[in-house]
């Protein structure tokens, strides 16, 4: 009897040992296809610290909630940066000191031992140094026709933000260029209703070049507001800009900046004599 009872006890714990381990896999199984990583673009110079940050969440449940208590590990430019635990939102922090200027690469990867967990986020390090100047691209010449900024109907749950839609056809290679040779981009959405990630997605996805993003209030002077921050975060070479509206080249007029207007077909705007409208992207590398 005491022999058929020791059976008994080790499949007994047996069992509850197998099904423990059936529950982790279903639980990592199920990470892997219900979590999202993101990586913030981030802005420093050569030999600057900054904080390298990513994020774990989980698409599925109301709100994007974060994942607690993951290790993520960080790779900038192909070589490890270190790791960091996600905290209670599903956000991971790591200081980092770039050695290199340029458009650095940033991967984050959850640490795992499980391949079906391979989950993976990517953004981009500006190591840039202040001397090299800036270009100010408002978000609405990047697009084929107008962005859409009308509300969501009500019964959406959650506000998508900016639609950037299709991207112009001319835009990425052309300021390709302009990145490569000589200017650091600087992204504008001056409809105040963008989301941070959703404009760095649709830049990468339609090959844009990096560059810093800034979401500016829907305000008479949020521009000119911009200008003045630039300055005096260190940022002072900006040099100019390319824009759509008529407020949008009288700042940098007023400012004394290179403006190019590529205005929308049939609309009637007057625009300082001072910026330079023109009707496609192949000729704005002639003027800056």
């Amino acid at each position: 009897m005491k022999l058929r009872r020791g059976w008994f006890a080790r499949l007994v714990t047996m069992s509850r040992t197998l099904g423990l381990l059936a529950g982790l896999m279903v639980l990592s199984v199920s990470l892997a296809y219900a979590a999202d990583l993101s990586v913030t673009d981030g802005l420093t110079s050569p030999g600057k610290r900054i904080q390298l940050q990513a994020r774990l969440t989980n698409p599925e449940a109301e709100g994007e909630i974060g994942i607690p208590d993951r290790v993520l590990e960080f790779f900038v430019h192909g070589r490890t940066a270190g790791q960091a635990n996600t905290d209670a939102r599903g956000w991971a922090r790591l200081d980092f000191v770039p050695s290199m200027r340029g458009n650095l690469s940033i991967v984050v990867k959850v640490v795992t031992q499980s391949k079906a967990e391979a989950i993976e986020g990517k953004g981009v390090l500006l190591s840039w140094e202040r001397r090299r100047p800036i270009l100010l691209i408002d978000l609405a010449v990047l697009v084929a026709g107008e962005l859409d900024t009308e509300a969501p109907p009500p019964e959406l749950f959650q506000d998508p933000g900016l639609i950037l839609g299709d991207a112009h056809p001319e835009a990425a290679a052309e300021l390709g260029k302009l990145a490569e040779f000589y200017y650091n981009l600087v992204y504008l959405d001056q409809t105040g209703r963008g989301h941070l990630e959703v404009i760095q997605t649709w830049l990468r996805d339609h090959q844009f070049p990096p560059g810093m993003i800034r979401i500016l209030p829907r305000t008479p002077t949020a521009l000119t507001n911009l200008l003045h921050d630039l300055k005096a975060e260190g940022w002072e070479k900006v040099s100019g800009g390319i824009g759509r509206t008529a407020s949008f080249a009288e700042v940098l007029v007023q400012n004394r900046l290179q403006t190019i207007i590529l205005p929308l077909p049939n609309i009637q705007e007057r625009f300082p004599h001072r910026a330079i409208v023109l009707n496609d992207w192949s000729r704005v590398r002639r003027h800056l």
